[in-house]
């Protein structure tokens, strides 16, 4: 009889947990699913609005995932070479102002779709991971190009794409330097920001469990994509890292995280006023000077 009344004392209790477990594994699979496969984000610009001589091509990554790209010649003799490499959620149309004022600098653009955006085939966005098979494809066609100067190629990046431009300056030493804007240390620091920013959810349990059901369904840790263990790999290759001041997303503080831990040469910038990944939107004129300068000093370097 004791038994049975302790029993129907704690049933309300395992009842509650089960509700509750029940409850952050249906959310945690839903934000995975919006990590993994965000939803196609109407972009602020379309080809049609620039004048540019911009090519169609297709770019093979190197697990033979087919990217959609537009390859924008400088003319003339061989030019230094910058791979645009866009944010999470977005695609290449994201880069358009930025491959217009390089463009109109002399330099040869290559602006792409990552896996899974875009025009792009893939079957995920994978937080950095195999994204970098497909920047190392987009700097093989750029460096292949008659009209690039293979010597001297950068990449300009944004949010998650600049991520991955650090992590593949790591390992590929044709990258001669990268502008970061946006970039987060740690895969631990976005997923905790971005969870309290677009869903309101404190770190515990919700960004823990999110991030374990990311990791599950891609079958590895996305902690191997920290940009912070390897940023001072890249010295003496120049580096640039923009933080927007009003960047609700990652937070201005990720990027200066990156830039202590770099090594020489490297630049910062608070871009004033800008929000996530909208450097050039806030500041045209100085973003345009900051990195142009930037570029000019850096991929010359050693000449």
């Amino acid at each position: 009889m004791l038994r049975s009344s302790v029993d129907r004392a704690f049933r309300p209790l395992v009842v509650i947990f089960a509700a509750l477990t029940g409850a952050l594994f249906v959310v945690a699979w839903f934000i995975s699913q919006r990590v993994l496969h965000p939803a196609r984000r109407q972009e602020d610009h379309t080809i049609a609005d620039f004048d540019l001589p911009a090519e169609d091509v297709t770019i093979v990554s190197r697990d033979g995932t087919r990217l959609a790209g537009w390859y924008i010649p400088a003319g003339g003799p061989p030019a230094p070479g910058i791979v645009l490499s866009h944010g999470h959620g977005r695609s290449r149309s994201e880069l358009l102002p930025h491959a217009s004022f390089l463009h109109e600098a002399g330099y040869a653009v290559l602006t792409f779709d990552y896996r899974h955006r875009g025009e792009s085939e893939g079957n995920e966005v994978a937080m950095g991971l195999s994204e970098q098979d497909d920047l190392l494809a987009a700097v093989d066609y750029l460096a292949g190009q008659p009209d690039v100067d293979a010597r001297h190629i950068g990449v300009l990046g944004l949010s998650m794409g600049s991520v991955v431009a650090l992590l593949v300056a790591a390992r590929d030493p044709r990258i001669k330097t990268v502008v970061a804007e946006c970039p987060y240390a740690t895969a631990e620091a976005i997923m905790t920001r971005a969870l309290q920013h677009f869903y309101h959810l404190p770190r515990f349990p919700f960004a823990i469990a999110a991030k374990r059901f990311v990791e599950l369904r891609l079958g590895t840790s996305i902690d191997i994509a920290d940009a912070i263990d390897v940023v001072r790999q890249i010295s003496p290759r120049p580096l640039m890292f923009i933080a927007d001041e009003a960047d609700a997303v990652v937070g201005p503080e990720e990027a200066r995280k990156l830039f202590d831990a770099a090594r020489d040469p490297k630049r910062f910038w608070l871009a004033p006023g800008a929000n996530h990944s909208r450097g050039w939107q806030a500041a045209p004129e100085e973003y345009e000077r900051r990195v142009l300068k930037f570029l000019e000093d850096g991929l010359r370097a050693g000449e």
